[in-house]
Parts: C-alpha cells; sequence; structure tokens
C-alpha cells in the first residue's frame, strides 16, 4: 500500500541521541522495536484499533529531492512511514506522536508536499495528509471496493468509541451497565451497517451511528432496527456524561419502562443476512 511519510531533520546538525530516542518509543504502548545492520524499525500497532505505522532510521536519506531544501537543516534518515488510507482520527494520534518526538528532540518535519523544512503544525501536517489521501483516491478508486467509505466525523466518532470502551467499561462497572462492542457486518448489497448486542433486562450503552440492536432473549437473538427501536426508548435513555454526542445509556430508574417496551413490542423483522466486517476495513 501506499505510504505517507514524515521526515525528521535538525537544524545545523545531524546528531541523534539513539539510546534516548529508542527508551522514549519504548515507553509508548504498542511500540516493538527491531534493529539490526541495515535499520533500527520501531513499529507502532494502535494498542486498541490495530492500525500500524513504521518510525525507521535508515543508513541513507530516504528524502525525495532534497538538495531543494534548505542547507541549514539536517536530514536524520528517520521517517515515519504510514499507509496512505488510515482515518483522520488514527492519522491525528500519530501526528501527536510526531509532535511529542518533535518537541522531545528539537526536531523539525518535511514532507514531499512541503516547500521546505518545517517546525510540526498540527493543522498543516493534517491538511496536507487530507490533500495526499483525497489525490491517492480519486487516482485508485478501485481500491475502495475492498473498504467501507464512512464520513470524516462518522467515523472519527466510531473509532474514539472503541479506543475510549475500556474506560467507559471501568466507568460502568459499578453501575452494573454494559458498555458493548460495535459489530460491523455488511449486507447482501455490501453495505456497511453497524450493530451491538443487548441482553434482556440488562441496562446498556447505546453507542453513536447505529443501525441495528442484536436483542438477546434465553431462546432467540431479535435483529432490531435502531431507526424503529430508539424512538420507541429515547424519553427513557440519558446522554453519556461528557462523551460523543449520541451516545445514550438507560438509567436503572427508568430501566422497567424499557424493558416494558421491549417485551410487548413486536418489532419489524429484518431479513438481511450480515457477514463480519473488520475495523480496519472503514476509511474515511
Amino acid at each position: 500500500m501506499a505510504l505517507f511519510n514524515i521526515h525528521f531533520f535538525k537544524e545545523k546538525s545531524r546528531k541523534i541521541d539513539l539510546e534516548q530516542l529508542i527508551a522514549f518509543f519504548e515507553s509508548i504502548e504498542g511500540v516493538h522495536v527491531e534493529m539490526d545492520e541495515k535499520s533500527v524499525r520501531l513499529y507502532y500497532t494502535h494498542p486498541r484499533l490495530q492500525h500500524e505505522s513504521l518510525f525507521i532510521i535508515t543508513p541513507k536519506s530516504q528524502v525525495p529531492d532534497i538538495y531543494r531544501l534548505s542547507p541549514k537543516f539536517l536530514d536524520l534518515n528517520f521517517h515515519l512511514e504510514m499507509p496512505i488510507l488510515t482515518p483522520d482520527y488514527i492519522a491525528r494520534h500519530l501526528f501527536e506522536l510526531v509532535k511529542k518526538v518533535c518537541d522531545r528532540f528539537d526536531f523539525h518535519v518535511y514532507n514531499e508536499m512541503f516547500e521546505d523544512v518545517l517546525p510540526f503544525k498540527m493543522d498543516v501536517v493534517l491538511k496536507v495528509f487530507d490533500m495526499v489521501k483525497r489525490a491517492y483516491i480519486t487516482k485508485n478508486p478501485i481500491l475502495l471496493s475492498d473498504y467501507h467509505v464512512l464520513g470524516k466525523d462518522k467515523l472519527a466518532n466510531i473509532l474514539r468509541y472503541l479506543d475510549d470502551l475500556g474506560e467507559l467499561q471501568t466507568y460502568y462497572k459499578e453501575l452494573e451497565t454494559y458498555v458493548p462492542k460495535y459489530h460491523f457486518l455488511s449486507t447482501e448489497k455490501k453495505e456497511l451497517v453497524v450493530g451491538i448486542e443487548w441482553k434482556e433486562h440488562t441496562l446498556t450503552v447505546f453507542p453513536p451511528h447505529l443501525d441495528y440492536v442484536f436483542y438477546r432473549l434465553p431462546n432467540e437473538i431479535k435483529v432490531i432496527s435502531y431507526e424503529e427501536l430508539f424512538p420507541l426508548i429515547e424519553k427513557y435513555t440519558m446522554d453519556v456524561p461528557g462523551f460523543i454526542k449520541g451516545t445514550k445509556v438507560i438509567p436503572k430508574k427508568l430501566s422497567p419502562k424499557v424493558f416494558r417496551i421491549m417485551k410487548k413490542t413486536k418489532f419489524m423483522k429484518v431479513s438481511h443476512t450480515f457477514q463480519k466486517e473488520t475495523v480496519k476495513k472503514l476509511i474515511d
């Protein structure tokens, strides 16, 4: 897959304290270090979302057209490689890591779309990344047949929910409230749908952007459209405090009313058959 690169430079110096740099990366969750005479490879896998990228130190410069850059900045032969189809939520997370590296070691950055080496600026890097990703998708539309394309805000909300899932589960454990994982599924028409499982008589959180609820009864699982379900129970739910808009929860004091609605309502039958998808097949 095509890559988006960020190269690291230093003003009037090529010196890297390799020991300190490796120690810095080893302190980050999700980093795995490998090295040999060819390179030092700092593999980063997002601990909850599984997207991968690579920080790599090479013997020779990997910067194209390096001769046209300001001579006061020297290439450190150290760069980040990330897949161009990385979702913006993950890209921002990686660029925050790049910023920490720059702040800690006094590095500047360069990408082929920059006019010259720059101090790290999040808005500039995000804008350039977005331009490169759009151009790549436009030139290679056939690639999208392997992915499900979502709006930026929608995918960011979904990924943030998954990223914060562990914290939410800890918060709601004392309240005896279930915090579900998403199920990503495709229909017969290859359309993506997003669902959760909900067990009968269980307090639960409803994450944003749901299409279906798989309602688990003792002897069956009912597939219920969230569009049909939510208007019936909305007034008995609350917003999850300080969290993504559209994330709802059933409070204990209102739960009997919700459980009663679930018992007496005859929901429309859903005729789809679903196939599992992975979060890595979602792009914006």
